[in-house]
C-alpha cells in the first residue's frame, strides 16, 4: 500500500502523523562534516597521519645527525598527506551508509504507515461486518414479526367467524393466539346469542327453535280437533326434557 498520494482526507491522528512524516521529509543530502561517523573516522585518520608524520620526521632527522632538514619535513608531510588521501577514499563509503540510513528511516515510516492503515482498514471491515449482521438480524426480526402478525390475523379471523357463527367460547390460549381480548369475544358471543333469540313467540329458550314433536304435527293436521289435553293420557306428549328444550 504505497499510494501515499491518495491519502484519505479524514483519518486518525496516528495516520496523520505518519503521513506528515513521510511527505514532509527533506530530500537526501550529505555533508561529511555533519556526519558523526565520518567525523569520527576523519579524526582518527588525522591523528594517525600526524603521528606518522612525526615518526617519519624523527627518523629522517636521525639520518641527518639529529638536525632538522627540509627532507625530514617533506617525508613527514608526505606521510600525513597519505592519510588524508586514505580518508578521502573512504568518504564514498560514509556517503553510501548515510543514504542507506536515510532510506531505512523512510522505509520504516512507510511500513508503519501501511501497518496503521491496514489496522484501520481491518477495524472498518469489522465494523462494517457488525453493522451488516445487525441489519440482517433486524430484517430477520422484522420478517418474523410480519409472519407472526399475519398468523395472528388469520387466527383472529377464524376465531371471529367461529364465535359469531356458532357461539363458540374460546379458551384464554386461543384468545392470546388470535390477539383477541375476552371482552371482544364476549361481544361477539352476545351478537350470536341475539341472532339466535326466538322470534314471534316460538317455544323454548336458548339458541334457535325447538324441534317439533309428533304431537304438534298431529295437532296441525287435525286443525286442532281432538287434541289431547297436555299432560294427560299415560305420559303422552313431550317429556320434561322436551319441554325444557
Amino acid at each position: 500500500m504505497n499510494d501515499y498520494h491518495n491519502y484519505p482526507a479524514s483519518s486518525d491522528p496516528e495516520l496523520d502523523s505518519l503521513y506528515a512524516a513521510i511527505t514532509g521529509r527533506q530530500a537526501f543530502s550529505y555533508k561529511a562534516d555533519q556526519d558523526p561517523l565520518y567525523r569520527s573516522a576523519a579524526d582518527r585518520y588525522i591523528q594517525n597521519g600526524r603521528m606518522a608524520m612525526r615518526d617519519t620526521m624523527g627518523q629522517a632527522a636521525a639520518l641527518t645527525g639529529g638536525y632538522g632538514s627540509s627532507y625530514a619535513q617533506a617525508v613527514g608531510q608526505q606521510q600525513y598527506d597519505e592519510y588524508l588521501r586514505s580518508l578521502a577514499q573512504v568518504l564514498p563509503q560514509y556517503y553510501s551508509m548515510a543514504w542507506q540510513r536515510y532510506e531505512a528511516q523512510g522505509q520504516a515510516l512507510r511500513d508503519a504507515y501501511d501497518l496503521a492503515r491496514q489496522r484501520r482498514a481491518d477495524d472498518y471491515a469489522r465494523q462494517r461486518d457488525e453493522e451488516e449482521r445487525e441489519r440482517a438480524a433486524a430484517a430477520a426480526a422484522q420478517a418474523a414479526e410480519a409472519r407472526d402478525y399475519a398468523r395472528q390475523q388469520d387466527s383472529y379471523k377464524q376465531l371471529y367467524q367461529l364465535i359469531f357463527s356458532s357461539g363458540y367460547v374460546p379458551t384464554d390460549e386461543e384468545l392470546s393466539a388470535a390477539g383477541m381480548s375476552r371482552a371482544q369475544a364476549d361481544a361477539l358471543l352476545r351478537q350470536y346469542l341475539q341472532g339466535q333469540k326466538p322470534q314471534g313467540g316460538s317455544r323454548g329458550g336458548g339458541r334457535g327453535t325447538q324441534p317439533r314433536s309428533d304431537e304438534d304435527e298431529d295437532e296441525d293436521e287435525g286443525g286442532g280437533m281432538g287434541r289431547k289435553p297436555r299432560g294427560s293420557g299415560g305420559g303422552a306428549g313431550r317429556t320434561p326434557s322436551q319441554r325444557d328444550r
